[in-house]
């Protein structure tokens, strides 16, 4: 009789897990210290030395030195080399000579050249504080639209903007100048078109998701399976305007030279990933196995997630829960997310979070916040560098199941109608 440990170290675990946070104001402290802590350190970060350099060392706003040099490239009429290596860091050096070690894969699209354009105008510096700003602005302004939509059940924003704030994929977002603000706008955009039951708009807003086209790999499949063609119609017309504008601006060769590019460099994907423990998503697991199963469990899983999806874009009737799942699902499936690429969950996890304090099973809520407490305190803990395991993956996983299975339970989760429902439903007759 060997199995009692196993009972014990589940006992122990739960109860753990349920100890925290321990209240609700216990929980509210601990966003404002952790948002404090936070920013106090970004402040250093950025503003303790002069310089390009951070005090700890990498350069101020890393990534967005990719983006910076392809918007300089642009203006200055060299698309040319934007997509070949060493032409594109000698320019990058040539901006800033500090960045000689740093050597970035010109991964993104065209038209991100274009985009970032217009703030080469200044230097570097002042380019990645302009941006930053931006960044928080916009990010700032999607919770509070997102926050009003649910206040009924989360009447407390000081709360939500304090945990937004200590959300370490924000802080990450901020901290490299990454621009994963665009793909949380595209979702957003999205939202409030089928809000208004404006699909072709929503299509035109997911038509964004191109500047990093993994966070579309469920949305495929809800707009075919789900007969969306609306939504595709408008997505097609904002990929076909944007692919019409890079042609007219850096000419077609430009996007057959980034076409070569990522043929080149997608059997080596993993190598964009020098910290695999900043990946999260169910990537970050997988490949940890044997590379023999690595990739058919990842297909197995995303295709999984995929349907639950698809399920919940068929049968929920709340336009938020679908929303929720839908980006739940493309964070997960994600093959290629890093840390600040999750910054996109602020909205389920807002959204998710109004239903939890609405449904009657009480067990059910608690359930929820505790995962998501957790999964903040994951995103900032390294846990695959320390455990070899990326808890936070875990934890989305779980969430993603309570919300597809609290949707399709029927009836209960409605959050108020606020949009159209897919085909083949009809509207609920209490509106």
């Amino acid at each position: 009789m060997h199995s009692a440990p196993v009972p014990v170290l589940q006992r122990r675990l739960s109860a753990f897990f349920s100890a925290w946070p321990r209240s609700q104001r216990h929980a509210r402290a601990q966003a404002y210290l952790a948002a404090a802590v936070l920013w106090a350190a970004l402040s250093v970060t950025f503003l303790a030395q002069p310089g390009n350099r951070s005090i700890a060392g990498p350069i101020k706003g890393a990534d967005f030195l990719q983006f910076y040099t392809s918007g300089y490239l642009v203006r200055t009429h060299q698309a040319a080399k934007l997509y070949d290596i060493r032409a594109f860091h000698d320019t990058q050096v040539a901006l800033v000579p500090e960045s000689a070690p740093e050597l970035y894969p010109p991964v993104y699209p065209p038209q991100t050249g274009l985009l970032f354009s217009w703030l080469t105008y200044v230097p570097f510096r002042v380019a990645v504080l302009l941006w930053n700003t931006l960044t928080v602005v916009l990010f700032g302004a999607v919770v509070w639209t997102s926050w009003r939509a649910v206040r009924e059940w989360i009447p407390e924003f000081g709360f939500v903007a304090a945990a937004a704030a200590a959300f370490a994929p924000f802080w990450s977002l901020v901290l490299y100048g990454q621009v994963t603000i665009l793909i949380l706008l595209s979702f957003w955009a999205a939202w409030i078109a089928l809000d208004r039951g404006r699909p072709f708009l929503a299509g035109c807003a997911f038509g964004a998701l191109a500047v990093k086209p993994q966070f579309a790999i469920p949305l495929v499949a809800v707009a075919i399976f789900c007969r969306e063609w609306r939504m595709v119609s408008g997505a097609i017309l904002s990929i076909a305007l944007q692919a019409v504008l890079v042609v007219r601006v850096l000419g077609t060769p430009v996007l057959s030279a980034y076409a070569g590019f990522m043929t080149l460099a997608a059997p080596h994907a993993d190598l964009l990933e020098p910290k695999p423990y900043q990946s999260h998503s169910l990537r970050a697991v997988t490949r940890l196995l044997p590379s023999a199963v690595a990739l058919p469990v990842w297909a197995v899983g995303s295709v999984v997630a995929v349907t639950m999806c698809v399920l919940t874009w068929k049968h929920c009737q709340s336009l938020r829960v679908r929303m929720s799942v839908l980006i739940l699902t493309s964070v997960l499936v994600n093959p290629h997310l890093i840390v600040y690429d999750a910054t996109v969950l602020v909205l389920p996890i807002l959204w998710l979070g109004a239903q939890a304090v609405q449904q009657s099973e009480i067990s059910d809520s608690r359930l929820y916040w505790r995962l998501v407490y957790w999964l903040f305190v994951t995103m900032l803990a390294p846990t695959a560098a320390m455990i070899g395991i990326q808890v936070s993956v875990l934890l989305m996983g779980a969430i993603l199941c309570v919300a597809v299975r609290t949707a399709l339970r029927g009836g209960t989760l409605d959050l108020g109608w606020s949009a159209p429902p897919p085909s083949g439903l009809a509207r609920p007759s209490h509106v």
